[in-house]
């Protein structure tokens, strides 16, 4: 089934449709993910931060000491 056959494409307006709407920005910024954090509630957007904070952490406490 394609896209256009699927029962949600004829409820969403054609400019909001995920495959209408533009996935990078002219400066090359990725708006997916700009919008898939605004889909987020705050706590949801917390809780990826703070993973991303841990995940950056381990990394520097893996690196070698100079």
């Amino acid at each position: 089934m394609s896209p256009e056959e699927s029962p949600r494409a004829g409820r969403l307006a054609p400019e909001t449709r995920p495959d209408a709407l533009p996935t990078h920005a002219a400066d090359g910024t990725d708006l997916t993910l700009i919008r898939w954090m605004l889909s987020l509630d705050h706590k949801e957007r917390f809780q990826v931060l703070q993973s991303g904070a841990r995940s950056l952490a381990l990394l520097l406490d893996a690196r070698p000491q100079r």
